[in-house]
């Protein structure tokens, strides 16, 4: 069963058809608009990184309406050599509900999940929520951290309520948060938050020091980004590829 990273994942199966409708015409005034997801790779480390990024995890390029050198971004498999999947969950898309069917795989340890449902709750989700928290934790065997995500979840109506956090949890038990989107509701079909999925723990400039590469989603904008884990806090050192519509 596929992996569907948020409730808004199944719009790609329409894409081919909204790309040709679009046409050249809405590629050359996307181009000409200011991108803050993709800001112009202006070094040699940031060209690096873009490369790496192009190699392992790009599909179709160029693709939809993003930029001459975006693509269609790859699912790659969750389990792989040097990566431990501790839990994690898959969806499938239920047309009747409106909303995404998810099923969990693996339970996090209970300091794990207490630490990521108390940072949903620092995001407003209220105590006694009646929705569903799905938890993805990985675990590298290079890396002396956890990368941990939380995902709520639940239909009212044409909307739906969401809260999600990611974050690496050091050996100590320290979290530091990567991503977070605050609690609230959001239109299903034209949503107005950004969603974040895990897509790797990953060595992307020959460092020796592993980063964590991400794909968000913003309605039907995707992009890839990479943060760097050090000494205690988090730095993103790319942001960019993908391709919106």
């Amino acid at each position: 069963m596929d992996r569907i990273k948020g409730p808004f994942e199944p719009k790609r199966l329409v894409i081919a058809a909204l790309i040709s409708v679009f046409g050249m015409g809405a590629l050359a005034r996307a181009q000409v608009e200011k991108d803050p997801h993709r800001p112009d790779c202006a070094d040699a480390h940031c060209r690096k990184v873009e490369s790496f990024l192009k190699k392992h995890y790009c599909g179709a390029s160029p693709f939809g309406n993003g930029p001459d050198d975006g693509c269609d971004i790859r699912n790659i498999p969750k389990q792989r050599p040097g990566m431990t999947v501790i839990a994690d969950y898959d969806c499938e898309w239920n047309a009747s509900k409106g909303a995404a069917d998810c099923e969990q795989h693996g339970q996090p340890s209970p300091a794990i999940r207490d630490i990521l449902v108390g940072q949903l709750h620092r995001l407003g989700l209220p105590a006694k929520a009646s929705g569903q928290i799905y938890i993805d934790v990985w675990k590298s065997a290079h890396s002396g951290w956890l990368l941990a995500m939380a995902y709520y979840s639940r239909a009212v109506g044409s909307d739906l309520e969401l809260c999600q956090v990611l974050v690496v949890v050091d050996e100590s038990g320290h979290a530091i948060v990567l991503r977070e989107l605050r609690f609230q509701k959001t239109d299903v079909d034209v949503p107005t938050v950004t969603q974040w999925a895990p897509v790797d723990i990953v060595d992307v400039d020959g460092d020796g020091q592993e980063e964590i590469v991400l794909e968000a989603d913003e309605y039907e904008n995707h992009w890839l980004e990479v943060v760097s884990v050090r000494d205690g806090s988090s730095k993103t050192i790319f942001s960019g590829l993908g391709y919106y519509l």
